[in-house]
């Protein structure tokens, strides 16, 4: 544990709290207006539709469903926070979509320039950049993740720092997504178990860990019960709406959508079924609405990278048992150990996303051997294996390199506004403006 915390020190505000919000607000909004228009200036003039016959109305269905997880799903499952659900919430508002926004110019950059450097087709590379339904759910992917790494640092980090951390990652998600799992590799990976799950929780431990963690004398997360009523409400919208995650890319090919639904499903069902035993057995006989809101989601983490392959129910329901069973131990023995190193993880996203989608990726080496002769991979049944155990080793080591080096950026004078005069963490009053506040 560090002796000096660099995540926002917990001091009450002297005699307005406004006052102190202002300082690390006042950079938000003057940032966040300049990336908007800056945004909106590439959407004039360099964008354009694509043709009407791409377009296929699943793809909104789609949408809804993805947008449906990432606003109430990943919003409602952080309101653990009793005193910061606006922030949880309303914070997750804010990323998705300037996440969404920044992904849809970052990622097609980034395809011309792959394109360009391999002498390789890429998908909508063409001047203007042509904006569908497709790259509208490529972006929500890019904002799953950044919610992910949110997880890690919620209510410690300003919002200030979170719009950094969202420009940052940004460029090295599309990088890694683009240049190395789908690119140099040409890794099987259609539900992200490690373009977003694994991405997003390294990005992120890795950055709560170079801003320090905040030492419990000085405030820790709180929960009652009813916030972790609200939690669990996010679960349930995300355990429903999970499949449509895990197979968006696959509404145009029957089997493939099937498979990826059905394994998620299994997945989603055997992870649930073995967190509540694993939770009570290590509750003294009874559960922790903490590992039922998180560890019952585990099995859609790790699926992802199999999900459209030809390994049976049964693979699919073995996985999602492995995943639910580490993630509950994860919460109970593996936090723990990470704050005694100065990690403090605040929505255990190292647990939910970060062990799951290890099991998920190193599965994925043995399980792509299982359906050799499947169209969409890209390799022989001896070389697939070994791309995907360097997509789970080169993710884990672009994502915490990045997420560090991020984290050293969000804590220096540059964003970080005087150390002295630091808000409450966990605590909505800080930043938002309502009369019972007062």
């Amino acid at each position: 544990m560090t002796e000096e915390s660099s995540l926002l020190p917990v001091t009450k505000p002297s005699s307005n709290p406004y006052s102190t919000a202002l300082a690390y607000s006042g950079k938000l909004g003057n940032g966040l207006m300049a990336l908007q228009v800056g945004l909106v200036l590439v959407f004039l003039f360099a964008t354009t539709y694509p043709d009407a016959d791409d377009y296929s109305p699943a793809e909104y269905y789609i949408w809804k469903d993805i947008m449906a997880m990432l606003l109430i799903g990943f919003g409602f499952l952080m309101t653990f926070l009793k005193q910061y659900g606006l922030g949880a919430v309303g914070f997750t508002m804010l990323l998705t979509v300037m996440s969404m926004q920044l992904n849809i110019v970052i990622e097609l950059i980034m395809r011309v320039i792959y394109g360009f450097i391999t002498s390789t087709e890429m998908k909508d590379t063409s001047f203007p950049m042509p904006i569908g339904m497709s790259t509208i759910i490529d972006s929500q992917f890019s904002a799953a993740t950044l919610l992910i790494s949110f997880g890690a640092i919620i209510g410690r980090a300003s919002p200030y720092q979170m719009l950094v951390m969202t420009v940052s990652q940004s460029f090295f998600y599309a990088f890694n997504k683009v240049f190395i799992v789908f690119g140099i590799l040409a890794a099987e990976d259609v539900g992200g178990t490690m373009t977003i799950h694994m991405f997003g929780a390294y990005f992120g431990l890795a950055a709560s860990m170079a801003m320090g963690a905040s030492p419990p004398e000085k405030g820790s997360p709180e929960a009652d019960k009813v916030s972790d009523l609200f939690a669990m409400i996010g679960t349930t919208v995300l355990w429903i709406f999970w499949p449509s995650f895990v197979g968006a890319t696959e509404t145009g090919t029957a089997v493939n959508e099937m498979r990826c639904t059905t394994n998620t499903i299994i997945s989603l069902m055997a992870s649930t079924g073995v967190s509540f035993w694993a939770s009570q057995k290590l509750c003294k006989g009874k559960f922790d609405p903490v590992h039922i809101a998180n560890s019952t989601l585990a099995g859609g983490v790790a699926i992802g990278s199999t999900a459209r392959l030809n390994m049976g129910p049964g693979v699919a329901a073995v996985i999602g048992m492995m995943s639910g069973i580490v993630s509950v131990y994860g919460y109970v023995y593996s936090s723990p150990a990470l704050e005694e190193v100065g990690i403090f993880d605040t929505c255990g996203v190292g647990n939910l996303h970060g062990l799951p989608s290890l099991i998920g990726g190193l599965a994925s080496v043995a399980i792509v051997a299982m359906d050799p002769t499947a169209e969409f991979l890209n390799h022989n049944a001896y070389l697939q294996p070994f791309m995907q155990l360097l997509g789970v080793i080169l993710t884990v080591v672009i994502s915490a390199t990045s997420g560090y080096a991020t984290g050293v950026f969000m804590k220096s004078p540059t964003v970080v506004p005087s150390k002295n005069d630091s808000p409450v963490v966990y605590e909505d009053e800080v930043y938002w403006h309502a009369e019972y506040f007062e």
